[in-house]
């Protein structure tokens, strides 16, 4: 069974006038792949339902705020699963307790190069490694230069030159 595109913007704004049936088309559409992304940035399945959750109540109580200058309905939506997992993560990095192994949990290369249906992650498929750890480190877990250069064990200024040359390829690539 084939699932009917979703227009983001139009549902969004139905949402923002109180219409349930939008919402529940958005949920039903993108809580898949949000859940997975939750999962990826979190590393653990019960945090990562906690985020989607959060999240969709966000994007129901703040669908007026939405506006369709600023981007796509879908981005707006993946920022907010984005800022809050971040946000997640950065608490959790305070808290010693909490296990380390999960900040390390990235998509692999395997995973990008098979996730064949986003120019992005075809582009980021094509980065060299070297390029692409520090991206994805800091968009998945958040992380500001000097700690991935830490963990990459690389000198900062070097990792800031990495991750430029490694997003105008990116913009390169995805124009192509």
């Amino acid at each position: 069974m084939a699932v009917a595109p979703v227009d983001y913007d139009a549902a969004l704004r139905a949402c923002a006038r109180g219409d349930e049936n939008a919402f529940q088309q958005l949920y039903e559409h993108e809580a898949p792949h949000m859940l997975a992304l939750g999962l990826s940035m979190l590393g653990q399945r019960a945090s990562a339902e906690e985020l989607l959750r959060d999240t969709f109540t966000l994007i129901w109580k703040n669908a007026e705020s939405f506006d369709e200058d600023s981007g796509t309905g879908r981005a707006w939506m993946y920022s907010i699963l984005r800022y809050r997992a971040l946000k997640r993560l950065r608490q959790a990095a305070r808290n010693p307790l909490l296990d380390a192994q999960a900040a390390d949990n990235l998509p692999d290369a395997t995973d990008v190069r098979n996730a064949a249906t986003s120019s992005l992650l075809r582009a980021l498929s094509q980065l060299d490694e070297s390029q692409r750890a520090p991206i994805m480190m800091a968009f998945y877990k958040g992380y500001t230069y000097e700690q991935i250069a830490a963990r990459l064990k690389v000198p900062a200024a070097q990792l800031k030159t990495r991750v430029q040359v490694g997003l105008s390829l990116l913009k390169e690539l995805r124009q192509a």
